[in-house]
């Protein structure tokens, strides 16, 4: 029974937590006037967070920081003047036609943190799952805009390297006084705005090594909150062979691990929605008893009679355990024998284990079973030798595919934080996606199982630095196995010197095209999957004036509107604009029809009904009214300011008084 509080509720507390909710960033430790430690909120923190210009002010507490951080802040707040442009030429159908538009898939074309800014609140709190694999900052892998650096002597310029705005492009070299803080100054603000696109039970791994671990584990106990923290994955990537045996050998430390680290939205540590297996070594051998149809406990030794091949007239038979002990071979052979019996007798191959919180003594026998239903859970029971309750553990429960490698049927463990055996993959990893390239690149598998262990059917995916579409990848690979999700793609066009590609991006969609017909192959159960994606590229914004957007339409205002869309803008272009306005899905149904003559969009069965051609007439608007949309948009140039403004408030009243009425 729960104690009464006997007094009001702590609205200091409830406060603080509600900060914290919307700025994790802010929570810090001060001594007070007494010398005691007590929590705090860092003003100067919560100050830059309400703004887009830096704000200054110093105040003595814990905190990580460099130069640079409330710039980094301020970055993230900023608004900027840019859009979405589709293009069609680019994307997929979801039947992996070239030129359509009707997949859900996103890939973005531009800088990740124009492309955040943008799409934020059309996917805020919407998002699964984000993956990412950041630049390391080894010293030559990091290319950064040095608009937002500090002055320095000297950089060494990347020749060819220049930004949309031809803005010079930098390497973070180890020379550089600024090495981490460039760095730190790059991932603050990306970091800050992916938090607000996870869902309340959603999830981001960052995949990193021991360059910057330390510094991304701060930056990310700060955005998402030190309790958010779930796990640091240890991911085996290479083995100690080659020129790692010398380095060795001349004292060094070998590394072959990399770290994926883990955060949730919520704080929760109970992340998974699918537990990831891999195969045990050798046979359980606690595994010895067998449940037979009389309600008696036998010997497994009943189902089996194993001899060393060498000595099949040794009378005595090994046990399972000792069989896979004695040769490769045999133990190869008790294997899949072992796989035999375990299928006939999935569910009365048990283990004694010890029970608690069940005390039914009553009808217990030794050497035979009972099953007992205790909140609402199933307990096989016996008494040992001793006169104690034991319960029997059935074998069915350990056994199933692996998540290994080679996925095989087995006895099996549950993975923890050590995965272990992706260096097999690395070997081969320069030609997945029928793509040779393999800088940088992360084994497919390595992503897919991250998805199918947190991500269910419908879940959005994320990836902004999605480098060679590993994740696209992983994506349609899990839904093969495991129901449908969506992922959305950000890459900037880096150049890149392959096999004539353009750029990263356009070698990225032909590795998602490649990997597409991969999965299509496979998909012998002629599952409806999703293998397109829609290409959208960063571009200004389509308004000469980008205070305004769209708005709504005020009968007392219809003088005041002023044409502010900039000359030879494509209707296309407008209605993406529009959309990412209003906050509508990207992946949103589109259609475009002729009605009496004039061009109208009508985007998810007329959530979204739009006409942007000139000398508009009565009869289409009362057409398009008739419709029901939710929303309605025109260009202001298309009406006579004097009558036809308030014809269509008129006709829309009547028609259709609910839906909401917008010009550009």
């Amino acid at each position: 029974m729960d104690k009464l509080k006997m007094q009001t509720a702590n609205l200091a507390d409830e406060k603080f937590k509600k900060l914290l909710e919307l700025f994790p960033n802010i929570a810090t430790e001060t001594i007070d006037s007494d010398g005691n430690l007590v929590r705090s909120i860092d003003k100067d923190i919560l100050t830059q967070e309400i703004n887009h210009t830096v704000v200054e002010g110093r105040q003595e507490r814990y905190q990580f920081t460099w130069p640079g951080k409330k710039n980094a802040i301020a970055l993230a707040n900023t608004p900027i003047n840019k859009t979405l442009r589709l293009n069609k030429e680019k994307s997929i159908g979801k039947d992996g036609s070239q030129g359509d538009i009707d997949s859900e898939n996103i890939y973005i074309e531009g800088d990740n943190l124009d492309a955040l800014k943008i799409i934020r609140e059309t996917y805020l709190n919407r998002v699964k799952m984000i993956y990412i694999d950041p630049p390391y900052n080894t010293g030559n892998d990091f290319i950064y805009n040095d608009k937002f650096s500090m002055e320095t002597d000297s950089f060494n310029v990347v020749s060819g390297q220049l930004n949309e705005y031809g803005e010079r492009m930098v390497q973070n070299m180890e020379s550089n006084g600024r090495f981490h803080t460039d760095w730190l100054n790059m991932m603050y603000p990306r970091l800050i705005l992916a938090r607000d696109f996870l869902k309340d039970d959603g999830v981001i791994f960052l995949s990193i090594d021991d360059n910057e671990y330390s510094n991304l584990k701060k930056i990310c106990d700060e955005i998402f909150g030190s309790m958010s923290y779930v796990a640091t994955i240890h991911c085996q990537l290479s083995t100690t062979q080659g020129m790692k045996v010398k380095a060795a050998q001349q004292g060094n430390i070998v590394k072959n691990a990399e770290y994926i680290l883990c955060y949730s939205k919520n704080g929760h540590k109970n992340i998974a929605k699918s537990l990831l297996y891999d195969l045990r070594e050798n046979y359980d051998s606690h595994y010895t008893l067998y449940l037979k149809p009389d309600g008696s406990i036998g010997n497994i030794k009943e189902l089996y009679d194993y001899r060393y091949p060498k000595d099949l007239n040794n009378k005595k038979a090994l046990t399972i355990d000792e069989a896979y002990k004695r040769s490769a071979e045999f133990a190869e052979i008790v294997r899949s024998h072992l796989a035999e019996i375990v299928r006939s007798h999935l569910a009365e191959i048990v283990r004694s284990d010890k029970v608690t919180g069940v005390d039914i003594m009553a009808g217990l026998e030794y050497g035979k079973y009972k099953t007992v239903i205790k909140n609402n859970k199933e307990y096989i029971l016996t008494i040992n030798s001793n006169g104690k309750v034991q319960q029997l553990l059935r074998l069915k429960d350990s056994w199933g595919i692996t998540d290994g490698y080679n996925s095989i049927e087995g006895l099996r463990k549950i993975r923890g934080d050590w995965w272990d055996g992706f260096y097999i993959d690395m070997g081969n990893i320069s030609k997945e996606g029928d793509i040779t390239f393999k800088n940088g690149k992360k084994p497919v598998r390595l992503i897919h199982q991250l998805i199918k262990m947190t991500t269910s059917e419908n879940d959005i995916i994320m990836d902004f630095f999605s480098g060679s579409g590993t994740t696209a990848h992983a994506t349609l690979l899990t839904n093969l196995y495991q129901g449908k999700r969506r992922y959305i793609m950000i890459q900037i066009p880096e150049k890149i010197d392959y096999e004539g590609y353009e750029n990263i991006c356009s070698l990225a969609q032909q590795r998602i095209y490649n990997s597409s017909v991969e999965v299509k192959s496979k998909n012998t159960k002629q599952q409806e999957l999703d293998y397109g994606f829609r290409v959208f590229y960063i571009g200004d914004t389509n308004y000469s004036d980008t205070s305004k957007g769209a708005t709504l339409l005020e009968q007392d205002e219809l003088d005041l509107f002023v044409e502010s869309i900039k000359l030879g803008v494509e209707s296309e272009d407008l209605l993406i604009q529009v959309m990412l306005e209003l906050g509508i899905d990207l992946a949103a149904t589109i259609t475009k029809t002729k009605v009496l003559m004039y061009n109208v969009f009508n985007v998810e069965s007329e959530y979204l009904v739009a006409c942007f051609d000139d000398n508009i007439s009565i009869e289409l608007i009362t057409e398009l009214a008739m419709k029901k949309p939710i929303y309605v948009v025109f260009k202001q140039s298309s009406f006579d300011k004097d009558s036809m403004l308030a014809n269509l408030e008129q006709i829309f009243n009547m028609y259709s008084p609910e839906t909401k009425r917008m010009v550009i």
